[in-house]
């Protein structure tokens, strides 16, 4: 999965609207309100770690080899 195709874990806009910004990145998207959204994602290495996909891909299979 690329950052193309991934989904932010925190707005739900799609991770290639996240701007490199220094510190953050931060989102380009609009909301449903028509204001620009408010999500600055902290620098963790790359915006892979913000991934809603991935995120749930590995929760499952934790779960699934019994890790909490």
């Amino acid at each position: 999965m690329t950052e193309d195709d991934g989904i932010c874990c925190v707005c739900h806009h799609p991770l290639a609207n996240h701007i490199d910004e220094g510190k953050w990145w931060r989102c380009h998207s609009l909301g449903a309100d028509f204001y620009q959204c408010e999500c600055r994602l902290q620098e963790y290495g790359d915006k892979d770690y913000y991934d809603l996909g991935k995120r749930i891909k590995e929760q499952l299979e934790d779960l699934k080899n019994g890790r909490n």
